[in-house]
């Protein structure tokens, strides 16, 4: 066997092992789960896992040095542990960069650009309701169409239509324009 390869070994007249650093591989071993814990719980950038692994990894190296009975076994399954933790750790340190800069898929920024269907008639000044992401919204138009004139009353976008999500009102009120389709000719009524 190679020596650089070979565990410490204590022979009858050298003395025995020191008990100190059994106990401080021991508490790193500890500590560094104390800290893989606390990451789990805490909202941060996995610098505390990064320290966790570490930390298993050198309390597992202090005891195979400190001579303890079969710490080659527990080595293993630190290295083991480690290993899953640290590649865990940057696979979803890696695909939380990749998403960064990408369109919100929740909440209210989720919505805006999403298409529903009218309810109940939805005017410029009116309310109505539509039926957006798989609920019921209240809705206004956000904006009179083009071609509507003050004569012609207020602009209307009838029960059945499809309208596009562009903001949010006060409160829970969407905001919508009629949606452009091509087989959707005229879906703005005029009140009148």
């Amino acid at each position: 066997m190679l020596p650089f390869l070979a565990y410490p070994t204590f022979s009858q007249t050298a003395l025995p092992p020191m008990v100190i650093p059994a106990a401080v591989g021991a508490l790193l071993i500890l500590f560094g789960i104390a800290v893989l814990i606390v990451d789990l719980i805490a909202t941060n950038h996995g610098l505390p896992a990064a320290l966790g692994v570490v930390m298993m990894f050198a309390g597992g190296l202090v005891l195979v040095w400190a001579g303890v009975p079969y710490s080659g076994v527990l080595l293993g399954a630190i290295v083991a542990v480690a290993a899953l933790m640290g590649g865990l750790l940057f696979g979803v340190l890696g695909s939380s960069r990749a998403l960064v800069g990408r369109r919100a898929l929740t909440g209210k920024e989720g919505m805006i650009g999403e298409v529903g269907t009218v309810r109940s008639p939805v005017g410029a000044e009116s309310e109505g309701w539509v039926f957006v992401h798989g609920e019921l919204w209240k809705a206004v138009l956000a904006f009179a169409p083009e071609t509507a004139a003050p004569r012609d009353g207020e602009p209307m976008v009838g029960v059945g239509s499809k309208v596009t999500v562009v903001g949010f009102g006060e409160g829970a009120t969407v905001q919508v324009v009629p949606a452009r389709e091509a087989h959707d000719h005229g879906a703005v009524d005029r009140k009148g």
